[in-house]
C-alpha cells in the first residue's frame, strides 16, 4: 500500500481532484489534512518519546501516523483560509487577533515540526526549498544562473533608483508586489508618470520593476519531477490570470534547451515541482516571468483540454517509490 499525505486547507480543489486520481490506482490511500481546521481538531498530539507516532486529524475524520506516509505533498500549508475573512477554524467567541495569531502560530508550529520530525518520505517540495523558492529574488537569481533569459528587474523603494530604472527602459515598465496580499488580488500594472512623481508612495515598500516584454503569448510550464507538461495561452491583457475569458489555451511542446533550463532552476531551488510562468516575444524567445512552488493547475486542464490532475498523481506515486530520495 502506497500511503500518500495532501497538506492544504478547507475547499482546496486540488487536493480534492488529485486524491480523486489516487483513489483510481490500485493500492493507494490518501489523506488530505486541512491545516486551517488544526485549531478546532483536538486531535494533534507530538511526543519526544516516539516522533514516529505523531498523530495527526485527517480530512476523513481519523488521526493518521505521519511516519506512515510515503510521499507528501506540502500544498496549503500556511492554517489560514484562502477565502474571506481568510478566518482558522477558531471557535467564535475567540476575537482576539492576538489569540488567533497565537493559535494559529502555535499549531502552524507544532505541525511542521511533527513533520519534520516524524516523516521519512518524500516531499513535494520539501518547507525550507519551498519557501526559499517563492522569494522572487532568489528565484530571479536562479533563473539567470541557468541560462534563461531574464528581464531587466530593480527591486527598490528608492525614488531616485526607480525612476532612474524606468527612464532607462523608455519608461516601458512593469511593477508588482514581492509577495501579494491574502486581502486582495494585486496585478502587475504598468508604470505611469503620476506614479514615480509620488516620492512618498514609492519608499513605502519595495516593489519588483521590471522592463516590459511585448506581446501577448505566454507559457505556463507545469514541471511534475522530469515530466514537463507546457501550454501556451494567448491573451491581450498584461496578466492573463485576470482575464481568462479573452484568453486562448492550447497545449505546446517545450524545446529542449529550454526545458533543460527550468528543470535547472528546479534544482538550483531544491524543488520537485513548479509552475513556470515566462512570457513569449515576437520572436518567439521565452522570458523568465516566475515559478510557483505550488503553483494551480486545474484551471489550465479546464481551459485547454489539457490532462494535469491524473499525471500529477501518477509523479506523486513515482515519488513515493524512490527510496533514495525518500530517505534523503
Amino acid at each position: 500500500m502506497t500511503h500518500v499525505a495532501i497538506i492544504t486547507i478547507a475547499d482546496d480543489i486540488h487536493a480534492y481532484a488529485v486524491r480523486e486520481q489516487l483513489a483510481r490506482r490500485p493500492g493507494v490511500a490518501c489523506d488530505i489534512v486541512e491545516t486551517d481546521r488544526l485549531p478546532a481538531s483536538g486531535l494533534m498530539s507530538w511526543s519526544l518519546d516516539d516522533p514516529a507516532a505523531t498523530r495527526v486529524p485527517t480530512l476523513d475524520g481519523p488521526a493518521a501516523a505521519v511516519g506512515d506516509w510515503d510521499v507528501l505533498w506540502f500544498r496549503r500549508p500556511g492554517g489560514v483560509s484562502w477565502r474571506p475573512p481568510h478566518r482558522p477554524a477558531v471557535p467564535d467567541d475567540v476575537t482576539d487577533p492576538a489569540a488567533i495569531d497565537l493559535i494559529v502560530g502555535d499549531c502552524r508550529a507544532a505541525f511542521i515540526g511533527s513533520l519534520l520530525d516524524g516523516f521519512r518520505g518524500a516531499w513535494v517540495s520539501h518547507p525550507d526549498a519551498t519557501r526559499n523558492a517563492e522569494n522572487k529574488l532568489v528565484q530571479l537569481r536562479a533563473a539567470r544562473q541557468a541560462g534563461l533569459r531574464v528581464p531587466a528587474t530593480l527591486v527598490s523603494q528608492s525614488p531616485d533608483e526607480i525612476r532612474a530604472f524606468c527612464a532607462a527602459h523608455g519608461h516601458r515598465v512593469i511593477v508588482k508586489s514581492l509577495t501579494g496580499s491574502q486581502w486582495a488580488p494585486l496585478t502587475p500594472g504598468v508604470i505611469e508618470p503620476a506614479m514615480l512623481a509620488d516620492d512618498r508612495s514609492l519608499a513605502l515598500a519595495p516593489a519588483i520593476y521590471q522592463a516590459m516584454v511585448e506581446g501577448q503569448r505566454h507559457l505556463r510550464v507545469h514541471a511534475f519531477g522530469d515530466e514537463f507538461i507546457a501550454a501556451q495561452i494567448e491573451c491581450p491583457a498584461l496578466d492573463w490570470r485576470f482575464h481568462l475569458a479573452e484568453s486562448t489555451v492550447t497545449h505546446t511542446t517545450l524545446p529542449a534547451s529550454l526545458r533543460d533550463a527550468l528543470a535547472r532552476v528546479l534544482q538550483l531551488l531544491g524543488l520537485r515541482m513548479g509552475v513556470f510562468d515566462l512570457k513569449l516575444t515576437a520572436e518567439g524567445e521565452p522570458v523568465w516571468l516566475e515559478v510557483n512552488p505550488q503553483g494551480q493547475f486545474l484551471f489550465v486542464e479546464g481551459l485547454g483540454d489539457l490532462p494535469l490532475a491524473a499525471p500529477f498523481a501518477d509523479f506523486l506515486l513515482r515519488e513515493a517509490r524512490q527510496p533514495l530520495r525518500a530517505a534523503a
